[in-house]
């Protein structure tokens, strides 16, 4: 959220952010990212985010806002500051969200911000960047493909919403789409269900920069039984390629780039 408001030309306005211990911002961006003001690496305290006197705040979503980590929304609200929440990453029906979903953000926040003539324009171009991934793919078997997170020996199946939303736009099919509970976009799967699955493709989902080598190399070793292994076709790829925003239209360039190589 960090990176599109500095995109939409309002870097000089935002008065801090958080969470900043997650995967790094786009190198283009990295210094102006930089220079924004921190409040916490992970969830600020309540008293900081008042001290920072923002007139708006954009999240990544509700669930921070429980009356407990951060105020709740209406608190929030009765004191006259409007919350913005990225409408692909907590959907309302959060196996709902599309990658897509971005167009209608770009829109709204270029109105709040008084930047809707920048928004257009990264509008335009984004719709330019994903349809020419598609055209990338069109026409290709679709990669049978195992999405992950892997931690302390276990491992989460990741599927539906966004996960699959920006895999399909790179040309891959998640093979648990119709495994996990319902309203579920992660469920813990155990080792042989992914080894049945034949996968062609794993992304290994990591959060935080330090964790992405292990991360990938617990996933190698645990499925090394996979044809995905068998072609060296085990991936770590960045949680924030899978949080909306402009982001996951890179996210999915880059994906498509890993699953089909020299299209």
């Amino acid at each position: 959220m960090t990176e599109l408001l500095i995109q939409l030309g309002a870097a000089d306005r935002i008065v801090g952010q958080s969470n900043t211990d997650l995967s790094p911002p786009s190198p283009d961006l990295a210094q102006q990212f930089a220079a924004v003001p921190v409040l916490s690496t992970g969830v600020p305290a309540k008293e900081a985010l008042l001290d920072a006197r923002p007139d708006l705040i954009v999240s990544d979503g509700e669930y921070w806002f429980d009356g407990d980590r951060l105020q709740s929304m209406d608190e929030l609200r009765d004191l006259g500051i409007p919350i913005f929440v990225n409408s692909g990453y907590c959907h309302k029906a959060v196996t709902e969200g599309r990658i897509d979903d971005v167009w209608s953000d770009l829109d709204a926040l270029g109105a709040l911000t008084g930047t809707s003539d920048e928004a257009a324009t990264l509008l335009a171009d984004g719709k330019k960047s994903l349809a020419a991934t598609e055209a990338s793919v069109a026409g290709k078997e679709p990669v049978p493909t195992v999405m992950l997170q892997v931690s302390e020996g276990q491992s989460y199946a990741l599927a539906r919403g966004l996960y699959s939303s920006v895999l399909e736009a790179a040309g891959g099919k998640n093979l648990f789409e119709s495994d996990l509970p319902d309203g579920k976009y992660f469920g813990q799967v155990a080792t042989e269900s992914v080894l049945a699955k034949s996968p062609q493709a794993i992304l290994v989902v990591y959060s935080t920069e330090s964790t992405r080598a292990s991360t990938l190399e617990a996933a190698r070793t645990a499925f090394a039984g996979t044809p995905a292994a068998a072609s060296n076709a085990i991936f770590a790829v960045p949680e924030a390629w899978f949080a909306g925003e402009l982001v996951s239209i890179d996210g999915a360039a880059e994906v498509s780039r890993l699953l089909h190589p020299g299209s």
